[in-house]
């Protein structure tokens, strides 16, 4: 069966942006007659709001975003990723470089390659290949991508010991999620995500980038951003703005949250949506 997801961190409350990704995500995978499930990506404790995770469910529950599964939690397999950095031991090294060494780069120069065994106080790397590993995404079309020109070494346990976004999600992922959209702004990610999966041996989703929603200045709706947060008790009108921004306008007869993620499950088109959204416009 085909399967998406949605996969918040828990540091703060979801706003427009995140519902736009969210509604677009669930339309895409519930026309094709698959599973949408929800993952909470729970593996950095120092930026996390304790409230965040309650907060987020609800809110995706106020606008009907209901998964077909259990929440899924990544802070729950963490044997699983033993497991992959064991199966990576042959590609990895130990790197003490401080970010301030590295400034000067604009990709990992290979300092501590030679480094094969523990270090005190080391970050852990995965040596690249200068392997091309194109793919065709949903939004953007063909995508190249050459590991070793474009992303150097890159780390898959941090300094301090947590496990990196990119090692969690390759194997997340990999042979569980057939399609991956999410926004555009997590692109770069999707190279070395591809090329773990390449090394573990799994299979990697369909990916579909669309474009994020911006303020008027250009800068993406983030919680850095400091973008307001939903209010639940307008999930119509939200679920309707986040429509809108992806091209989309349903009848004023569908009135209710549950009708009118039926009519957008079945009128939602991938080459409806715009190549910029339109700006965010506070309610």
């Amino acid at each position: 069966m085909k399967r998406g997801r949605f996969a918040p961190s828990p540091t703060g409350p979801l706003h427009m942006g995140s519902l736009v990704t969210a509604l677009a995500s669930y339309c895409s995978i519930k026309q094709a007659g698959g599973e949408w499930l929800v993952r909470i990506d729970d593996l950095d404790p120092p930026r996390q709001d304790p409230n965040a995770v309650g907060a987020i469910i609800r809110c995706l529950t106020a606008h009907g975003l209901r998964p077909d599964r259990p929440i899924i939690f990544q802070s729950d397999h963490a044997v699983a990723y033993e497991s992959a950095l064991q199966k990576l031991a042959p590609q990895l090294f130990y790197c003490t470089c401080s970010r301030k060494q590295l400034r000067a780069h604009d990709r990992y120069p290979g300092t501590c390659r030679a480094a094969r065994t523990p270090l005190p106080d080391s970050a852990v790397r995965v040596l690249m290949s200068d392997t091309e590993h194109g793919y065709n995404d949903g939004f953007l079309g063909s995508v190249d991508a050459n590991f070793a020109a474009q992303l150097g070494d890159f780390i898959v346990r941090r300094r301090d010991g947590l496990i990196s976004y990119n090692l969690a999600t390759a194997v997340d992922d990999g042979n569980t999620i057939s399609e991956v959209l999410r926004g555009q702004d997590l692109l770069p990610v999707t190279a070395p995500q591809r090329y773990l999966m390449h090394l573990l041996g799994l299979t990697a989703p369909d990916y579909t980038h669309i474009p994020c929603l911006e303020f008027a200045d250009g800068t993406k709706l983030s919680k850095q951003t400091h973008a307001p947060p939903l209010n639940d008790a307008d999930a119509l009108s939200n679920l309707r703005a986040a429509l809108g921004y992806l091209g989309f306008h349903a009848p004023d007869v569908v009135d209710s949250v549950d009708s009118l993620l039926n009519w957008s499950v079945e009128h939602f088109d991938m080459s409806k949506i715009p190549t910029r959204l339109p700006k965010y416009r506070p309610s």
